[in-house]
């Protein structure tokens, strides 16, 4: 089926196109409106249909087909299904199997509980709850006729005594049973493929891949997209992982691709769990408006900004910002759109300023983008981001953008100084003092705005769809040398001072490498043994396709936990057999300190072997073997300290 005219089309990979989330609302934020449009493109500029999947339970589809299509978002050529509504208008063929034998080829009652029918919006039964204490221990979902197609858990049962998903046939008899969702999503996920030799599925939620894993069907091929931030605190590469994404992130390796907004991200995902080779890099897009062949004129000392009223777009430092720009230039306006819980907060903060007359809460108001065409400029103060839509939207009217420098997006979309200005995180002052820049130099916004035209042009729907492309090919080029279950085991020989210390004594080695001082680094009491030597066997045990080992990458570095940076060190790598590889390493620590900043203090040694979808790696610590006992150090005082292990 081809939807696109053949000159709107562009090549990718053949096979069915699948999306699945949780749910779409009929308002949504950034990340749904982000999915919805990559599959409109694909369908609009390819030709290939696009399925769209929720799984939520609420029968709220028809009305959010109906928004989509009124607003030119769902398509010819895109489906947007939903696992509950699905099998209420489609029974099943299929024949018993033993998962249901114990069942005596009828539903059982739920004991303990009252019946309660909850209405379909069509005036049929949706739902027949089982409820015991105002809880919902099971539920029987019903086709329009009143048959149950399903028995689930309700969202009140107890862990312990939950009753599984049956599915039933036209009859109501149980055909199929599974102990969690997944069972029942595979069974769907097969009826959708039908005979298709390869499935591209597509999560932007990550609960959404918790629930497929692991693959069953091998023509799937599982893509994630990372929408947003996935450490926290300082948010570096090494900062702390948020408990989000420490599933997904932990079993990189089991699925066909990660796909991250921006190529700061991607490759801080490499620095912490290795360079592997199902990583793909994907912009988000923007839907070049049409414009007027001669732009308006930019209003003067006015701002906008458009983004939900929620704590992630930290508006309140926008408004603190305006507030000092008011002080001297009290003719600035600055236009909030959009709607959230923080309204009241942020309302009360604007009366709390006194700056009523210059700051407006807009709300939800279809006209924002015509504001981008008129503003001085584009605020953003977030906390984090992905690849923000809003910021690539002013671009596309030529509005500037002031923005924090913040993980991830803004330092990938604003050239600073030349369509915008990049700010250092929560400086409050530094917003303030490029919006006063803005408002005395129209000139330069005028040469700005041009620019963000051109910025904005690089990120169309051609370079979007071929991002893709990249991504859907190299999933299924990668498939062969996959390595689906390793493991390693690491046999350290040696680690320690290059030359030996006296008989029962050592330096403070193994452990964290520390600097007290320069000093101290080539102090006369070490000058000759500060070379460090790391002796060690590396057995990888698994299975894994021909030749893939020759691809293998093994790296040896030092990283300084506090700043995150990395020193990558010498290491020879010569193989002894299937998965066993021989490790050596000699290295001035003196040198690599230098390497570093003066506020590096302590490192850690971390060992690391990458070979395509897989890696594994340590932090070298203490042989098991290793003798003496004593150790020798100096104290943050230079104190020498003796210690026995």
């Amino acid at each position: 089926m081809s939807i696109a005219t053949p000159h709107e089309q562009v090549a990718l990979p053949e096979g069915r196109y699948l999306t699945m989330c949780n749910e779409i609302a009929t308002k949504f934020g950034g990340q749904t409106r982000a999915m919805i449009m990559r599959n409109r493109l694909i369908t609009q500029h390819t030709g290939i249909p696009t399925t769209l999947l929720t799984t939520e339970s609420k029968p709220v589809y028809d009305e959010v087909r109906e928004v989509l299509r009124e607003s030119g978002q769902l398509i010819e050529g895109m489906e947007l299904l939903n696992l509950y509504e699905w099998y209420r208008h489609n029974t099943p063929t299929d024949a018993p199997d033993e998962s249901v034998a114990a069942l005596g080829g009828t539903l059982a009652d739920v004991a303990g509980t009252t019946t309660q029918d909850v209405l379909h919006p069509d005036g049929t039964v949706y739902y027949t709850a089982h409820s015991q204490s105002g809880k919902d221990l099971a539920r029987d979902y019903r086709r329009a006729d009143g048959s149950i197609y399903l028995r689930a858990p309700g969202p009140g049962a107890p862990a312990a005594s939950r009753v599984p998903y049956i599915l039933t046939d036209a009859e109501g008899r149980p055909i199929r049973s599974w102990e969690t969702v997944s069972g029942w999503l595979w069974h769907w996920l097969e009826l959708l493929a039908g005979d298709a030799e390869r499935v591209f599925f597509v999560t932007d939620s990550r609960f959404a891949l918790r629930d497929v894993m692991p693959r069953e069907d091998d023509r799937f091929h599982f893509l994630h997209l990372m929408h947003n931030n996935h450490v926290v605190k300082e948010r570096r590469w090494n900062s702390q992982l948020s408990g989000k994404y420490a599933p997904l992130l932990d079993n990189i390796h089991e699925y066909d691709g990660l796909v991250n907004l921006t190529h700061r991200q991607s490759e801080h995902i490499a620095m912490r769990y290795g360079p592997t080779s199902h990583r793909f890099v994907v912009p988000n897009p923007v839907e070049l408006p049409e414009l007027p062949e001669t732009m308006p004129e930019r209003e003067p000392a006015t701002f906008v900004t458009v983004a939900r009223l929620e704590p992630q777009k930290r508006l309140e430092h926008a408004i603190k910002a305006f507030a000092k720009v008011v002080e001297t230039r009290p003719e600035a306006k600055f236009q909030i759109y959009g709607d959230g819980k923080l309204y009241k907060p942020l309302a009360d903060l604007i009366e709390t300023l006194d700056v009523g007359k210059n700051v407006q809460l807009m709300g939800h108001d279809p006209r924002a983008k015509e504001a981008l065409l008129h503003a001085t400029g584009f605020i953003m103060t977030s906390v984090n981001e992905g690849y923000p839509l809003a910021t690539l939207e002013s671009l596309s009217f030529g509005c500037p953008v002031i923005s924090y420098d913040i993980n991830y997006g803004p330092r990938e979309q604003i050239s600073d100084g030349v369509d915008g200005f990049i700010v250092e995180a929560e400086d409050i002052d530094a917003v303030a003092e490029r919006c006063i820049q803005m408002i005395d130099a129209p000139g330069k916004v005028a040469e700005m705005s041009r620019k963000a035209l051109e910025k904005a042009s690089k990120h169309d729907w051609r370079a979007f769809l071929d991002d893709w492309r990249v991504a859907f090919e190299g999933a299924v080029a990668q498939r062969p040398g996959r390595i689906e279950k390793a493991r390693a085991r690491l046999d350290v020989h040696a680690l320690g001072w290059a030359r030996p210390m006296p008989e029962g004594v050592a330096t403070r080695l193994p452990g964290p490498a520390s600097r007290l001082g320069r000093t101290q680094a080539s102090s006369a009491a070490f000058r000759d043994s500060r070379t460090l030597r790391f002796d060690a066997t590396l057995t990888v045990m698994g299975e894994w396709p021909k030749g893939v080992m020759s691809d293998r990458i093994v790296t040896l570095d030092a990283v300084c936990n506090e700043t995150g940076e990395v020193a990558a060190l010498p290491l020879e790598v010569e193989p002894e057999g299937r998965g066993a590889f021989r490790l050596a390493s000699r290295f001035d620590l003196a040198q690599v300190f230098e390497e570093l900043s003066e506020e590096t203090r302590n490192l850690d040694l971390r060992l690391r072997f990458t070979v395509h979808n897989w890696s594994w790696q340590t932090k070298l610590g203490r042989p098991r073997d290793v003798r003496p006992n004593f150790e020798v150090s100096f104290g943050p005082n230079d104190v020498l300290h003796l210690q026995r292990r």
